[in-house]
């Protein structure tokens, strides 16, 4: 994970989250078909667990 991204705190419980991959989500882009990068055919998001709760959350890559 390049430094320059923000590290994500669990909104449950306040830990810092673990950082786990970029996937490709093809279906984020049905809401938003501008956000669809044309290389990759739908949006790379973030995937974050929280070591503590478990809590799983994603964001989109920028």
């Amino acid at each position: 994970m390049p430094e320059q991204r923000k590290k994500m705190k669990c909104s449950e419980c306040g830990v810092e989250m673990n950082y786990h991959a970029d996937k490709l989500d093809f279906t984020a882009g049905l809401e938003d078909p501008s956000a669809i990068d044309p290389d990759f055919g739908g949006i790379m998001e973030e995937c974050h667990a929280c070591p503590e709760c478990g809590k799983t959350v994603t964001r989109r890559v920028t």
